[in-house]
């Protein structure tokens, strides 16, 4: 189930990026021949932030290919299943993963880590967890002061 999961984020990811290219709108060319300023008369901002850009394939990507086919399963599982369709998506997205890709991108993530110093979450947390027992401690017996060396400490340790 995880290697169909990622190679469906894969091809959610590939097929975001193809139907945003295609449903991007460069309007600005055309306008000047025809006369007209914008699609459907909408003001320049609109064009130029929303037609312009892709926005609308990444909204129809994620409503067509995230969102109905999980009503669909969820509603008539077996139909679903069966479908030839289907089975031919579930495969190209075993495929995908079978490929090598997304081993590829833990490799990465391993190098990234070590270039720009990330910690796991556990450090940061006892850092900052220690940072309010001080200052718990502090309230407790009357002292208004924080501990500056500790909590600069829990915010800039890297």
């Amino acid at each position: 189930l995880q290697a169909f999961l990622i190679g469906r984020q894969i091809c959610v990811t590939i097929c975001m990026f193809v139907v945003a290219r295609i449903a991007t709108l460069d309007y600005s060319s055309d306008a000047e021949q025809d006369g007209d300023n914008n699609v459907f008369g909408v003001s320049d901002s609109i064009q130029k932030n929303v037609f312009d850009t892709g926005l609308l394939g990444a909204l129809i990507t994620t409503i067509v290919g995230s969102l109905v086919w999980r009503v669909v399963a969820s509603s008539f599982p077996v139909a679903f299943l069966s479908n030839p369709l289907i089975t031919l998506i579930i495969r190209l997205c075993l495929l995908l993963e079978a490929s090598g890709l997304c081993s590829a991108a833990w490799v990465l993530a391993r190098y990234h880590k070590k270039l720009v110093g990330y910690q796991r979450d556990e450090v940061h947390l006892t850092l900052l967890r220690q940072a309010q027992q001080a200052k718990d401690n502090d309230e407790e017996q009357g002292d208004a002061t924080e501990h500056p060396q500790l909590i600069s400490s829990s915010l800039s340790s890297p």
